[in-house]
């Protein structure tokens, strides 16, 4: 029986860890059908001499809850490799979701992420309400690639407590209520529950999203809901404070992943916190020693430096600062007027001069600097092994780095 498809002479690199290898793969009715040296005919064949040739990556934290809705392709992950998409990550999503909420959950989203409302409003067809209605309206939409979704936290508070999700505690009926929803997110194919304890995520007003407002104990049992089906990820957002309160956090995070016995989703690894030059290696430990207690933690990182474009038509830095409040609400032609009246300016230089910096990183309209910073080059690292302590390149001798650069 023939191929439908063949590529032939490629380097295949299988995602198993194995060492990459010149091959052919085969591909009958859209699935591999046969790896190594074909000799068979197909009515499709495609040379990947001098190319890789492996399987569609999987980007395990996305946003495009919202995107998927109007970009067939998937852009921009279509265009490097990606297949697969998680979307619903750090408790953010739009479902499940009452007619009455449309609006500010999708205000929620661009406080955080920076997707104009007005283009969710307009591109989503919001019909649906629970979650399992918000798979089967993805799963009719044209897609290039695979969708998968968490039940974001903050969605499924607002659903269940309304206002009082963002001040109160839960009750035991609102447990109760947010229970059922996950499980029945669960058995409609929900990947997961997701959560955040991130401080840079803040509502359109600057108040704590839904989420960072549920107690601990409120986890634990909307966790455990997964643990009693014996499926689903957790997945969080984390608390990337310092000292005592990051040290709890860690200490009940791990916990979870120990009591429960479900996958934690643990993310992102920070190359930068605080003062501390190298948190990625305290967080590998933290990985390794859940492990050893017994539990499945998984860490999440980028695989370059995120990078946020500021401009008058996004969310800035200073939009909390009383002067600036004033006039970021104004439309976009009376803000640019605004700024170049040197008055106003000096108003908004003094404003933003209030504002305390902390390691020079953005920290949703508490902390920010705009001090351009020399190229870093102590988070490059010669690994050697297994080994969190490996020295930075920096720290090298000359005649290592130079050999090791090359």
């Amino acid at each position: 029986m023939g191929h439908d498809l063949i590529i032939k002479n490629g380097t295949v690199i299988d995602g198993s860890g194995s060492p990459r290898y010149q091959g052919d793969i085969g591909i009958r009715d859209g699935r591999i059908s046969e790896i190594g040296r074909i000799r068979e005919a197909a009515d499709q064949v495609i040379d990947a001499e001098g190319r890789i040739v492996a399987p569609g990556f999987i980007d395990g934290h996305t946003h495009m809850d919202a995107q998927v809705a109007w970009d067939p392709l998937g852009s921009c992950s279509c265009w490097h490799g990606v297949t697969s998409v998680v979307m619903g990550n750090c408790g953010f999503a739009l479902a499940p979701c009452r007619p009455d909420r449309r609006e500010w959950i999708a205000r929620c989203l661009e406080a955080v992420e920076d997707i104009p409302t007005e283009a969710m409003m307009a591109g989503v067809d919001w019909t649906w309400e629970t979650f399992p209605e918000y798979l089967d309206t993805v799963a009719k939409l044209p897609k290039a690639i695979n969708y998968g979704a968490f039940l974001g936290h903050s969605a499924l508070r607002m659903y269940a407590m309304g206002d009082r999700a963002l001040t109160e505690t839960a009750s035991d009926d609102d447990l109760r209520k947010m229970g059922a929803s996950v499980s029945e997110a669960l058995q409609a194919g929900a990947l997961g529950f997701s959560t955040s304890r991130a401080t840079t995520h803040v509502t359109p007003d600057g108040s704590p999203i839904a989420s960072r407002i549920a107690d601990w104990s409120e986890i634990d049992y909307l966790v455990d809901i997964m643990a009693q089906q014996n499926r689903g990820i957790f997945q969080i957002g984390p608390d990337m404070s310092s000292g005592e309160a990051h040290r709890t956090f860690l200490a009940r995070l791990q916990q979870i992943a120990v009591d429960s016995g479900r996958p934690v989703m643990f993310g992102t690894l920070s190359t930068r916190q605080g003062v501390d030059p190298y948190p990625w290696q305290a967080q590998m430990r933290f990985l390794d020693e859940t492990v050893a207690k017994g539990g499945r933690m998984y860490g999440q990182t980028t695989t370059r430096p995120i990078i946020a474009l500021f401009s008058i038509k996004s969310y800035l830095p200073f939009d909390n600062l009383p002067a600036w409040q004033a006039l970021r609400t104004l439309p976009i032609e009376e803000q640019r007027r605004r700024f170049a009246d040197p008055a106003v300016r000096a108003t908004l230089v003094a404003d933003e001069n209030a504002m305390k910096p902390r390691d020079n990183t953005f920290q949703g309209g508490g902390a920010a600097t705009t001090d351009p910073r020399k190229p870093d080059y102590s988070n490059l690292f010669a690994l050697k092994g297994v080994d969190w302590d490996d020295p930075p390149l920096m720290n090298l001798p000359d005649s290592v780095t130079s050999t090791r650069l090359r």
